[in-house]
C-alpha cells in the first residue's frame, strides 16, 4: 500500500474520495476561503459547520492518533481536491467512476461543510468523513444504489488495468440507516475496502477500513464508534 494515498495493492483510491485529502493528497489540511464562507453562512442557518464537524471526529482508532491534521471545508472542495489527485485513474464504465470513488452520489452534497480524518493502524488505512446535511438530503444520498453494471468495473491507472467486484446492502444498529460497501479485486490478491455510510440527525457518517484486516465487522464496530461519538459531541 502506498505510503501517502492509502491505495490498494492495484491502485484504487480509498473510498470516500474526501478522505485523500487528509492522506497528503493534495491538501494543506487546512479550510480555505470559500469553506470558511459555507461556514458562517450554515452557522447562521443554525446547522452545523466543518469546524463544529471536524470537531467530532474520532480522534484515536484503537488507540491510534490521526495520521495528519484533520481537514474541514465544503464537501465539494474536498472532492476537487482528492479528484485532482485521482486524475491519473480510469474507470470503466465512466458511469462507475462515482460509486467507486465516493461510494454515493455526493451531488446533494456539494455545497455541505464537510469534515474528514485518516489513520494508520497497523497495516490498514482507516478514514472517517462527516457532512452536514439535512434529512431530506441524507435520505437522497442513503437511498441510492449502486448502478447493476457497477458489480465489475476496470481500473486503468500507469497503464496497467485492474478489475474490482463491488457489493452494498443496508444493515442496520448504525444511526437512523446506514449501508455497507466492499470493494475487492477480483483476483483476490489484494487488500480489500469495506466503507459504511450511516445518516446521523443533521449529518451523514462515512468510515472506510482499507487492508489486510479489512472486514464487514471491523468497519460495522468503528461505525458504531463513530456515530456515538459524533451524536455526543453535536447534541
Amino acid at each position: 500500500m502506498a505510503s501517502n494515498c492509502w491505495r490498494i495493492a492495484s491502485g484504487m483510491l480509498l473510498v470516500p474520495v474526501a478522505v485523500a485529502v487528509v492522506a497528503g493528497c493534495g491538501s494543506s489540511g487546512g479550510s480555505s476561503s470559500a469553506a470558511s464562507s459555507a461556514t458562517a453562512s450554515t452557522a447562521a442557518n443554525g446547522a452545523l459547520t466543518a469546524a463544529t464537524l471536524r470537531e467530532a471526529l474520532l480522534t484515536r482508532v484503537n488507540g491510534v492518533a490521526a495520521a495528519a491534521p484533520a481537514s474541514s471545508g465544503t464537501y465539494a472542495s474536498m472532492q476537487a481536491a482528492s479528484t485532482k489527485a485521482a486524475s491519473g485513474v480510469q474507470v470503466s464504465p465512466k458511469a462507475c467512476t462515482q460509486a467507486a470513488t465516493a461510494g454515493f452520489n455526493s451531488a446533494a452534497l456539494a455545497a455541505s461543510p464537510a469534515a474528514a480524518v485518516t489513520f494508520r493502524v497497523g497495516t490498514n488505512g482507516v478514514s472517517e468523513v462527516l457532512i452536514g446535511s439535512s434529512d431530506k438530503s441524507a435520505a437522497t444520498v442513503l437511498a441510492g444504489q449502486v448502478p447493476a453494471e457497477c458489480a465489475q468495473y476496470k481500473e486503468t491507472i500507469a497503464g496497467k488495468t485492474y478489475t474490482y467486484d463491488l457489493k452494498e446492502k443496508s444493515i442496520s444498529g448504525v444511526g437512523e440507516q446506514a449501508r455497507v460497501l466492499n470493494v475487492a479485486a477480483a483476483s483476490g490478491k489484494s487488500d480489500e475496502v469495506w466503507s459504511l455510510v450511516y445518516q446521523g440527525k443533521g449529518f451523514i457518517g462515512t468510515v472506510t477500513v482499507v487492508g489486510p484486516n479489512a472486514t464487514e465487522q471491523a468497519v460495522t464496530e468503528l461505525g458504531q464508534q463513530a456515530y456515538a461519538f459524533a451524536t455526543k459531541a453535536l447534541s
